[in-house]
C-alpha cells in the first residue's frame, strides 16, 4: 500500500489553481505547495485580481502564471488552466485557503490498474445543512446531483477533484462560473468513470473575510446541472 501511495506520488500531475484578490491567503499556499513543485507543474491563474495577489505571485520561480487582465470567473481560469496543462494527471485545487493545500498528496492516488480514475475530495465531516445557508445550500445541490445522477456522491461541489485530462476530452467544460465544478463531476460520472471520495479539511470563511460564492452562483450550479442532464439525454 504504501508502495502505490509512494509511485502514484512521483508520477506527475497538473495541480490547477485558480486565485482572485487572495493576498493575504497567497504565502501560506506558496509555501505549502512548494515541496509539490518538485515532480509536479503548479499552474495558477490569477483571475484580474485587483489587490496585492499578483505582488506574491510574481516572485515565484516554481509556478506557471497565467494571469487575466479582467476578472472572467472561476470556471474559465479552470479552462485556461486545463488548456496549458502538460501532464494527463489533473488537481483542481480552490486557491482560497478554505481547503488545506497541505492535505493534496492525499489525493495523488490516481491509478486506472487500481480502478480509480477519480477523486473526488469531500468536506463531509466539516458542513452541516444547520450551520450556515451555504452548507444547507450545499447539501440540496448535492442531493439535485445524485438525484439526477443516478449517484450516492457526498459533495460534489468541493474545489478538490483529481482526474485524467484525456478522460475530459470529449467534452471538455465550458462553464466560466463555479458551476465548473458540478459540469466536470457531472462529465465524469456521464462518462461512468471509477470515482473514489477522500475526505478533506475544509475552514468556512464568511463574505466579509473573503468569500466569493453567493446565492446567486446556486442558481447557476442548478441550471448547469439541468443542462447537464438534458446533455446526457441527447447523448447517444
Amino acid at each position: 500500500m504504501i508502495a502505490f501511495f509512494i509511485t502514484n506520488l512521483l508520477m506527475s500531475y497538473s495541480i490547477i489553481i485558480p486565485i482572485h484578490n487572495e493576498e493575504k491567503q497567497i504565502p501560506f499556499l506558496l509555501k505549502n505547495i512548494t515541496p509539490l513543485s518538485i515532480n509536479h507543474e503548479i499552474i495558477i491563474i490569477d483571475d484580474g485580481s485587483t489587490d496585492g495577489s499578483l505582488v506574491h505571485l510574481d516572485r515565484c520561480s516554481f509556478i506557471t502564471l497565467i494571469k487575466h487582465d479582467n476578472k472572467l470567473g472561476k470556471g474559465q481560469a479552470i479552462r485556461t488552466g486545463l488548456d496549458i496543462a502538460k501532464n494527463d494527471k489533473i488537481i483542481l485545487f480552490d486557491g482560497d485557503m478554505e481547503l488545506n493545500p497541505v492535505e493534496l498528496p492525499t489525493i495523488m492516488v490516481l491509478n486506472k490498474e487500481e480502478n480509480i480514475d477519480v477523486v473526488f475530495g469531500t468536506r463531509l465531516n466539516f458542513l452541516s445543512p444547520l450551520n450556515t445557508i451555504f452548507d444547507f445550500g450545499n447539501f440540496l445541490l448535492n442531493g439535485f446531483f445524485n438525484f439526477l445522477n443516478q449517484s450516492n456522491y457526498s459533495d460534489v461541489l468541493c474545489g478538490c477533484k483529481a482526474f485524467y485530462k484525456s478522460d475530459l476530452a470529449e467534452r471538455m467544460p465550458y462553464s466560466i462560473g463555479f458551476d465548473i465544478d458540478v459540469e466536470i463531476a457531472s462529465n465524469l460520472v456521464k462518462n461512468k468513470k471509477r470515482i473514489i471520495e477522500i475526505p478533506i479539511s475544509y475552514s468556512r470563511r464568511s463574505q466579509s473575510e473573503g468569500k466569493k460564492l453567493n446565492v446567486l452562483d446556486g442558481w447557476l450550479i442548478l441550471k448547469r446541472m439541468l443542462f447537464t442532464l438534458k446533455y446526457k439525454k441527447k447523448a447517444p
